[in-house]
């Protein structure tokens, strides 16, 4: 018989674009100061700014020359705080809009010791309801010392210099777990 148990924390994550960088910026900041009282933190580790060319789905709304950033922050949350994460990021997005374009696209997700998982609004058949209109979707599979592409992985999550930074998120992850509950908010 199964014995139900409280799961860890996890490493919240965001992978965050837009055509300006400074406008990055502002959002983020804003993310991290207005969810559940900034309850967040400020982001611990970031990429480098990525041009956008394995696609150009949001180009039509967002419109051409978009850069994208990978970031994790260091207050570890209860799984279940990522629906009200992607909640929080979409109405981010839909205040910062123009015209009903966004400008801005803002993807949470976590870090865990299995991999990285993404929330979304769009069903597949891959992804797990999680609540309140969000679905969660395992991105990328870690097993045998490294993150693993599943069928559905994006390709930029693939590419080094993301590995290297999805690397350091999940072992500050790690460090953070150690330390014990007691040192997390």
């Amino acid at each position: 018989m199964s014995v139900l148990k409280k799961p860890p924390t996890m490493k919240m994550f965001l992978a965050a674009y837009a055509g300006d960088p400074g406008l990055l910026d502002e959002c983020v900041g804003e993310l991290a100061r207005g969810f559940a009282g900034g309850i967040l933190g400020n982001p611990d580790i970031q990429s480098r700014d990525f041009p956008m060319t394995d696609t150009d789905y949001y180009t039509p709304e967002m419109g051409p020359g978009l850069v994208k950033r990978y970031l994790s922050f260091p207050n570890h949350l209860p799984p279940e705080a990522l629906v009200d994460l992607k909640l929080h990021a979409m109405e981010l997005e839909r205040l910062g809009s123009v015209g009903g374009r966004r400008r801005v696209n803002l993807d949470p997700g976590y870090v865990f010791s299995g991999g990285l998982v993404l929330s979304t609004g769009k069903f597949s058949g891959h992804r797990l309801y999680l609540g309140k209109g969000v679905w969660g979707e395992l991105t990328l599979l870690y097993r045998n010392k490294a993150f693993r592409a599943l069928p559905w992985s994006y390709r930029d999550y693939l590419a080094p210099e993301v590995q290297e930074a999805l690397g350091r998120m999940r072992e500050s992850y790690f460090r953070t777990e150690r330390q014990g509950p007691e040192r997390q908010p």
